[in-house]
């Protein structure tokens, strides 16, 4: 299935109460669905940044082209991590990657 009928399919479902959706991805710079029982979040941003962060705080994001965290600079590739010093860690992804994660987990929501 194409990325973004796959995004417009799993904002657009019907989940239990705990699920928020906020904006619309067709109509939408930002657009994010929420678990507010537990913090588990999908947002993309312009259609082109993507992530995913998990109850325990881990993060995947699409490449960008640097950040800056604990001092230093940082220019990620497909495929590396970073853990921040409180354990945090921060993975690099493809955005298909990232909406599956979101797609299993927000499937176990669906009503």
């Amino acid at each position: 299935m194409p990325l973004t009928k796959k995004i417009v399919e799993l904002t657009s479902k019907k989940y239990s109460t705990n699920i928020t959706i906020l904006g619309d991805y067709e109509d939408s710079d930002n657009t994010s669905i929420l678990d507010n029982d537990n913090g588990t979040i999908l947002v993309v941003s312009d259609k082109d940044q993507f992530y995913f962060k998990d109850q325990h705080r881990n993060l995947w994001l699409s490449v960008l082209d640097s950040f800056h965290i604990d001092g230093k600079q940082h220019y990620p590739e497909l495929g590396d991590s970073y853990t921040l010093k409180h354990g945090v860690q921060y993975s690099f992804t493809t955005k298909e990657a990232i909406v599956e994660m979101a797609s299993n987990y927000f499937a176990k929501h669906a009503d």
